[in-house]
């Protein structure tokens, strides 16, 4: 393993060696190098065969990627994508690979009420709308105004005029729209483990373990609130870009023992770097439902993540 791994916090890599021990070296590769670029179709403004012309009209390479369908690898560099009409026009949207597997889970069906409660900067948002179609109600809330303009910007470059955006903390969605939802995606502020870049220590500098259980503990706040704002059969997909169980298992854990109404929803996708979630981390003992969630681990093209789905019964 080359040492300057090493520069990654002590405590984190001892912890993720506890995660994954066999699949840790693996991982740790991962962070050596630059994740290989991906984005996505725009359903609302083309289709595949006519995107795949497009393409090939503006010189982009790309190879596409079996699943998720609709998704691409890039090969040409970024910036000539992003000049191209095709991104500027909104008919793509790039986007790692493993953020579009909650949205695609969440499972989005035309007249559905669906909110994303963390919404900025818009890629899960716009995907949800790629998806399912103009004929649903969607709302997006963000928190923070520099964020929020983001989301906005992103909004109208994929072209979608539908979405109702919110600036407005997803603490307050259990008040404002109580039994509301048929689904809600709850793609969860973390610590973004699987984000770290080992050359870069702005992206890992602030990491510690007090950092991590405070950022648990805002995630329980967030589930709690997304609970409370789905119907009876509704739905919600839990998502982390990090590898901690006290953001990932362990909010899943708290929220099936406070919520009884909740039951976990089986989830299966078909990519081979997969794990299923823990059901005991040190001296915590999970239910075996907890198994029921999934861990993706990162590769070339994939970010770490962790997804879990629930169902209010």
């Amino acid at each position: 393993m080359k040492a300057i791994i090493y520069n990654l916090p002590a405590g984190f890599l001892e912890k993720l060696k506890m995660i994954y021990p066999s699949d840790y070296p693996k991982i740790c590769e991962t962070f050596l190098h630059k994740k290989e670029q991906t984005f996505r179709i725009n359903y609302l403004k083309t289709d595949l065969p006519h995107l795949r012309e497009d393409l090939g009209r503006e010189g982009i390479k790309y190879r596409e990627i079996h699943w998720p369908k609709g998704s691409f690898i890039l090969k040409s560099a970024a910036k000539d994508l992003r000049k191209s009409p095709l991104y500027l026009e909104g008919k793509v949207y790039m986007q790692n690979a493993s953020s579009m597997i909650p949205p695609i889970l969440l499972s989005p069906q035309k007249g559905e009420k669906i909110l994303d409660m963390c919404a900025a900067p818009g890629a899960k948002t716009t995907q949800i709308a790629s998806l399912a179609g103009s004929d649903i109600e969607l709302i997006a809330l963000e928190k923070m105004e520099v964020r929020f303009q983001k989301l906005l910007a992103t909004l109208r470059i994929q072209g979608i005029d539908f979405v109702k955006a919110r600036l407005l903390d997803g603490f307050w969605v259990k008040e404002k729209y109580p039994g509301y939802f048929d689904k809600v995606l709850l793609d969860a502020p973390c610590s973004g483990e699987a984000l770290f870049d080992v050359r870069n220590h702005k992206t890992y500098g602030f990491w510690n373990e007090k950092r991590v259980k405070e950022v648990s503990r805002r995630q329980k706040i967030l589930i709690a609130s997304a609970i409370a704002s789905l119907r009876k059969g509704g739905e919600l997909v839990y998502s982390t870009c990090t590898f901690s169980p006290e953001e990932n298992e362990e909010v899943i854990d708290w929220a099936l023992s406070k919520f009884k109404e909740i039951e976990m929803v089986p989830i299966q996708i078909p990519i081979s770097n997969i794990k299923r979630g823990l059901v005991g981390w040190k001296d915590k003992k999970y239910p075996s439902d907890l198994r029921l969630t999934l861990r993706i681990l990162p590769n070339e093209i994939m970010e770490g993540f962790f997804i879990a789905k629930l169902r209010k019964a």
